[in-house]
């Protein structure tokens, strides 16, 4: 299981919208996130859980924020 953590940023990339929709659904609670210290966060294995229950189709490995096949 991947543990890895997102930012907004990141999370808004790989969801392909702005992080103002990113916070807008925090503000919702329509995502799971944590807040580390000051700043909102995103569990890689969560995000991917909540969007096979959101019925959202995953890219491909390759896709995965800050990986690379470099």
């Amino acid at each position: 299981m991947d543990e890895r953590l997102l930012t907004i940023d990141e999370l808004a990339e790989y969801l392909q919208v702005s992080a103002k929709t990113i916070y807008r659904m925090i503000h919702r609670k329509q995502i799971p996130c944590y807040k580390v210290a000051n700043q909102w966060r995103f569990k890689w294995s969560v995000i991917q859980a909540w969007m096979e229950n959101q019925n959202f189709r995953a890219p491909e490995e390759s896709d995965k924020p800050g990986r690379s096949d470099t």
